[in-house]
């Protein structure tokens, strides 16, 4: 009797668990090549301080001085703090930065954070580098 139990009552959690919604962290690398890096002085625009990851809004201009607006998704906020990046004001919008991303694949402008030189020269490192991370 007390097998049957057992057995009804792992069906039930089984049953339960498999109904319930699931939810994936993607892979970066599926969105943008992490092979290749842009580096370009950008003015930030607009941050938004969202999750799952952050999205920083740039303008830049090219040689021939046309400005383009980018939009590079970055950490989460809690991994923004532990890279340096540690309260909102850190980030000022008009102010321009170094940054160096990985571009997304389908053209488009912008793609993911790879690291980010401040005005005042100091540098967060966004970038993974926990060879064991399944990001």
């Amino acid at each position: 009797m007390k097998t049957k139990l057992t057995l009804a009552a792992m069906a039930g959690a089984m049953l339960m668990l498999g109904g319930a919604p699931s939810q994936a962290h993607h892979a970066v690398q599926a969105s943008v090549d992490v092979d290749k890096t842009v580096e370009v002085k950008a003015i930030l625009t607009r941050i938004d301080w969202i999750n799952p990851h952050t999205w920083m809004h740039f303008d830049v201009k090219d040689a021939a001085g046309k400005v383009q607006k980018i939009d590079v998704e970055s950490l989460g906020i809690a991994a923004l703090r532990r890279v340096g990046v540690d309260s909102k004001s850190a980030l000022k919008v008009g102010d321009t930065y170094t940054i160096g991303y990985y571009p997304n694949r389908d053209g488009s402008p912008g793609g993911f954070m790879a690291k980010m030189v401040l005005p005042d020269g100091r540098t967060f490192d966004t970038k993974n580098t926990d060879p064991a991370a399944t990001q």
